[in-house]
């Protein structure tokens, strides 16, 4: 009878939906939003009259069960998205930033890659011409040994 029980309960936590352990609290949604009153603070450090009254509003909003999200939206609507602590990901605002970075990434990327091609160009031209060169000897040699063996063959 006691493992039938063990298995119910079992049975019974496993079908239960898993909810958040801890309601949402007034310095979880005020961590994502910054003072109206003292612009570049967080919320949740700040301790001004307009934070106080932000965090009355919040709290008023999470006795009507209202989530962070749309607590935050509220507080978007009214103020603009400048007053999240994180700037939502759009392509307004992720696009121009990655073009950016490549721009500052590419243009000195390139110019380095370009100036490496141009001298690894110039050092295969001089190699070039050392190697003429040195043919070049090596026929004049070929020219001298062979007029001193051509006058060695006449002394004889």
């Amino acid at each position: 009878m006691k493992v039938r029980v063990f298995e119910f309960f079992l049975l019974l936590m496993l079908l239960i939906p898993v909810t958040a352990s801890a309601a949402l609290t007034e310095t979880e949604v005020s961590e994502s939003l910054i003072c109206y009153a003292c612009p570049g603070e967080a919320l949740s450090i700040d301790r001004c009259s307009g934070g106080d009254q932000m965090r009355e509003v919040i709290s008023r909003m999470l006795k009507e069960g209202k989530s962070k999200q749309e607590i935050l939206d509220v507080f978007v609507a009214q103020f603009g998205e400048g007053i999240l602590t994180t700037v939502p990901k759009k392509a307004s605002t992720w696009l121009p930033t990655w073009a950016v970075h490549r721009f500052l990434v590419g243009i000195p990327l390139a110019i380095f890659v370009i100036r490496r091609w141009s001298s690894a160009g110039k050092k295969e031209a001089e190699d070039g011409r050392a190697v003429s060169a040195s043919k070049t000897l090596d026929k004049q040699t070929r020219e001298q040994i062979e007029k001193e063996l051509s006058n060695l063959d006449n002394e004889d």
